[in-house]
This record gives C-alpha cells, sequence and structure tokens, in this order.
C-alpha cells in the first residue's frame, strides 16, 4: 500500500496572529532589551556564570558613561531600541537571527533561549520594520514591511529575510545594532499612549536587569536613566545568611536566604519580601509568596504578611545552555514541571527554615516584636549577592554578642477618653501634664497599689 505525506508546512499568517497574541507589549520590549544583552555578552566574551556575582565592579558612576547603553524610545508613531553592545555579524544575520527558533545543539545566548523574542516582538509592535546592525568589521541593514512579506507565502524560501550588506562600526563603542518598528499596531498604539506604561516599563526593566546594569550596561527609557534593582537581602555582625551552591545536571544553583535589610524607620515593607528567582541574571520571579517557591507546601508554612516580610531569598540558576534553565518562554516565570525547578525548591524549603524559625519568635502574641528579635533586625543592612556568593555554603545563622542585654520593656499604648485624662490631671494637681505622663503615672499606682511584690 503506497505511502502518501501530508502537508505539514508553517503557514506565516499564524506566526503573525498567534504567535502574538498571549505575550504582553512589556515582554516584547524586554525580548529586545534581552537580544542586546546577548549581543554584548558575545561581543565582550562575558561568560555570566563566572562573572555576575564577581566583586570586580564597584558600580561606580564614572565607570557607568562608559558602559555599553541600550535606549529605547517610542511614541504613538514609532518604537525604537539602539544599543552599543557590538552588533550582530552577518554570518549571525543570515543563518540564525531571523530563524524561529534555534537548530538542535545550536544556543543562541544567554538570555536569548528559544530564538523567537525578536521576530515575535516585532510582529506584535507593527508592520514596517529596520534594522541596522555593525560590528567592528561589517555591518547588514534590513527594510522589511511585514505586511508584504506574509502575504507571499508558496514555498519555503519566502521566509528568507532580504539583508543588504553594509560597512561596519569605526570603533567598538559604536558597534552595535538599532531597530525601528513604524506603522505600530493600533492596539500597540493606545498602550503606548498609556500614561501609566512609561513607569512600569522602568520598574520592570530596573527590576529584571539589575544584575547587569552599573556592571555591564547602562539602559536609557525615553531620554531617562534606568536605575538598577537590588534585592532587599541583608547581613549584619551577628546574622549570617543562608548560602546553598550545587550542580543539578547542565544547571548550577545558588540559593540565598537572609532577614531583609530594614529600612530608615527600623520596619519591613511586604511588599519586596520573598523569594526572587533568576535565570542568567535574569530576574523572572519577583518577591514571590506563593507556593510556586514553597510556600505552604510540604510542611512549610504560608506567608504570613504579619510574621514573614522580613523574609528575603533568592534562587540563581547558572548555565550554558539556557534550554536547561527552568523559566517560561516569556522568561517571566518558573516552570513548574521543571526538575531542576522541582528539587530547587525542596532545598529553597530547608534553606529557609530557620529564618522564618526566627520572624516566629519574633512575633509572639503578647507583642508586635519580641525586644531581643527586634534588636537584632534592627541592625541588618543590605548586602549583595556577590558578597554572599564569596563566602563558604552556610546555614542561616545568629550570633548572639555577649554583653548585649535584650530589651526589657514593652511599650504600652492605649486611648482614653480626654474628658477623663483631664479629671486626674486636676486630681494631682498637675495641669501641664502630657498624657504619656498621666498614663505612666496610673500605670504606676495601679501597680503599686493592686500587684505590690
Amino acid at each position: 500500500m503506497p505511502t502518501h505525506k501530508a502537508s505539514a508546512y508553517p503557514r506565516k499568517h499564524f506566526f503573525f496572529e498567534m504567535f502574538t497574541r498571549d505575550i504582553s507589549l512589556e515582554d516584547c520590549i524586554l525580548d529586545l532589551i534581552d537580544n542586546s544583552i546577548d549581543g554584548l555578552l558575545r561581543s565582550r566574551n562575558i561568560q555570566v556564570g563566572s562573572s555576575l556575582l564577581s566583586l570586580s565592579s564597584n558600580g561606580d558612576e564614572n565607570v557607568n558613561r562608559k558602559l555599553p547603553r541600550i535606549e529605547v524610545s517610542y511614541s504613538a508613531r514609532r518604537f525604537e531600541i539602539t544599543d552599543t553592545c557590538g552588533g550582530i555579524s552577518r554570518e549571525s544575520a543570515l543563518s540564525d537571527v531571523f530563524n524561529f527558533g534555534h537548530a538542535p545543539g545550536e544556543v543562541g545566548g544567554s538570555l536569548g533561549v528559544y530564538g523567537i523574542g525578536l521576530k515575535r516582538a516585532i510582529f506584535k509592535l507593527g508592520s514596517q520594520f529596520e534594522m541596522v546592525s555593525k560590528t567592528m568589521g561589517e555591518g547588514f541593514s534590513v527594510n522589511l514591511d511585514v505586511k508584504k512579506w506574509v502575504e507571499k507565502d508558496d514555498n519555503l524560501d519566502d521566509w528568507r529575510i532580504p539583508l543588504q550588506y553594509i560597512g561596519g562600526a569605526a570603533s567598538e563603542q559604536a558597534a552595535g545594532t538599532t531597530i525601528k518598528i513604524t506603522k505600530l499596531r493600533p492596539e500597540v498604539v493606545m498602550r503606548l499612549d498609556d500614561g501609566t506604561l512609561a513607569q512600569r516599563l522602568h520598574s520592570i526593566i530596573s527590576q529584571t536587569y539589575g544584575l547587569f546594569m552599573g556592571k555591564y550596561v547602562q539602559i536609557i527609557l525615553n531620554g531617562r536613566k534606568v536605575d538598577p534593582f537590588h534585592i532587599p537581602i541583608g547581613d549584619s555582625n551577628q546574622v549570617t545568611p543562608a548560602h546553598d551552591d550545587y550542580q543539578d545536571g547542565e544547571v548550577n544553583v545558588k540559593l540565598f536566604a537572609s532577614l531583609a535589610a530594614r529600612g530608615s524607620n527600623q520596619t519591613w515593607k511586604s511588599e519586596p519580601a520573598g523569594w526572587y528567582a533568576l535565570c542568567n541574571g535574569r530576574i523572572v520571579v519577583a518577591a514571590d509568596k506563593t507556593d510556586l517557591t514553597g510556600w505552604g507546601t510540604l510542611g512549610f508554612p504560608q506567608f504570613h504578611d504579619g510574621k514573614h516580610r522580613g523574609f528575603v531569598g533568592v534562587a540563581l540558576f547558572q548555565s550554558d545552555n539556557p534550554l536547561a534553565l527552568p523559566w517560561t518562554t516569556t522568561k517571566r516565570g518558573l516552570h513548574r514541571e521543571s526538575p531542576v525547578y522541582l528539587h530547587a525548591r525542596n532545598r529553597m524549603i530547608g534553606v529557609a527554615r530557620p529564618i522564618i524559625k526566627f520572624l516566629d519568635g519574633m512575633y509572639k502574641a503578647d507583642a508586635p516584636e519580641e525586644p531581643a528579635g527586634r534588636a537584632i533586625a534592627n541592625q541588618v543592612t543590605r548586602t549583595g549577592l556577590s558578597e554572599i556568593a564569596a563566602r563558604p555554603v552556610t546555614p542561616f545563622s545568629v550570633r548572639v554578642i555577649p554583653g548585649r542585654r535584650p530589651k526589657t520593656t514593652v511599650r504600652v499604648q492605649y486611648d482614653a477618653e480626654m474628658t477623663a485624662v483631664q479629671r486626674i490631671r486636676k486630681h494631682v494637681k498637675q495641669p501641664g501634664w502630657s498624657a504619656g505622663q498621666v498614663g505612666k503615672y496610673t500605670f504606676d499606682y495601679y501597680l503599686e497599689t493592686e500587684c505590690p511584690q
């Protein structure tokens, strides 16, 4: 019996419409920034796994001025991203950059995992696409009407993108790529006109690339420099953060956990508390307080806002093969079924237990914070992941300094009628007493008369 072959060719309209439906505008912009950072790592031969947590850079502002730049700008008529991150070679442009996915065995970059980000972003944003990229030795340009390109789909050769060769950059500092997208989609124009988008993008970029900015690159959004977000993990001369480090197949996993750094008002905020997950330095999950990172599973407690807002943990996944990392296709989440992730979550719970035990001991029924715990927590200041990574693998610990006595007092506060307070002032002939002085007098009087030793 003869065998017949059914057609299974891809169709451009599928990629043009369905490929972009479930990705947000923010994620598309992050994909384009990923491509720029990958270009920088490739052109400068930076090994993320060995250098990301090194202590070699101080992030000084003078250093920042010399760093490569990624500039993102947009209006209702166009979107543009320009970088000085080294550019793309002609060979890569011809054989890889415009492919939908990478060939088996190929690695697109540290952050460009699946080989779809550039195309998905172009299709999502608009229908006219211009790209110019220059390395030190060569360059190329693309000018593509995406709608016309989509309409011609007779055979696989119609999927090729026409390139023109141009000259290279005059210096290493000038080598880079510019992508300009016009004829923006109506829904994209609506989002770009949203007054809240700029601040949201600024916050997302700051958080996502916090480990890269100030050390490898500067990012500018609509003319405004984006400052890096710092994970608020802390330590002190009494508090030693937990540090776990192990290899899981192709993935190196580093776990850090500690008390959060306290602000100037010596309190903790709930918003930045929880677990942070990073894949090759890119934050994919921030301040998670759900079962995704172990809360409420395997005998570990649910996150309690009143007790646990002082906890911060970091799970750093690194690999030369980004496909081995447990991130989702949008790179804004963790893949729950990944064996690497499941193994890590169990160890994350183990790393976090001593910190949760300490925090539970700080918050008992009789007082907002136990004095001894408050005294220790108030000394915790922010530290960097590089500093923790440079120390030996160790569990979380708290050291009690000899000679330092814990606080033995607690503040007593209550409301009283102003007329009643005035009656006491009149009775004791102290009209100038504050409400606090009246409260102290009545407390001492009751203690002496009703509870004598």
